[in-house]
């Protein structure tokens, strides 16, 4: 296995902090576990839920949630899949575009107070045919309580910059 530093020497006693890992140094089989964790609140997905204007009932009244997650609110399936895309993010941090997501499922609720931690292992990957500059990711992303029960688990193509390639680059970011 390749080391992945988190830091980069610029200058004699001067770092800079990586922006993710670079598409080069992913090999398939390579597992990151995103921390920390996230500890879901069902407020501030009711919040969420209402910015992206659903106004569901399990989703913004507190009555209509508990009685539908058996008297604890269970968290929007759509804010669990934010959170993760944006925890994994980081991990492949010169993301241009998501190309897909497949084979999405929750196996469990998260609920209220609940803290999930996400890990991701990378499938596949290839340089891009048609953007000499970019690769593709493949890769598969599960959440986990800290009790180690699965909550979520989905695969998800990622079109990411090459290694010192993109406007990362450019910008002065390694």
């Amino acid at each position: 296995m390749k080391h992945h530093p988190s830091h980069i020497a610029i200058g004699e006693n001067e770092y800079v902090e990586t922006l993710g890992l670079e598409f080069d140094d992913i090999e398939p089989g390579l597992v990151v576990e995103h921390r920390p964790g996230f500890t879901f609140s069902w407020e501030e997905a009711r919040y969420r839920a209402a910015i992206a204007g659903d106004h569901s009932p399990v989703l913004i009244d507190p009555a209509a949630a508990a009685y539908a997650g058996g008297g604890k609110a269970e968290i929007s399936q759509a804010w669990i899949l934010g959170a993760f895309a944006a925890a994994t993010t980081r991990a492949f941090g010169r993301v241009v575009a998501n190309l897909a997501w497949i084979n999405v499922s929750f196996a469990n609720p998260i609920r209220d107070g609940d803290t999930v931690f996400a890990e991701s292992e990378i499938l596949d990957k290839r340089e891009s045919k048609s953007r000499p500059d970019q690769g593709i990711l493949h890769i598969t992303t599960r959440g986990i309580t800290r009790g180690g029960h699965e909550v979520c688990r989905y695969e998800r193509k990622l079109l990411v910059y090459r290694s010192a390639q993109g406007p990362h680059t450019q910008a002065g970011y390694v």
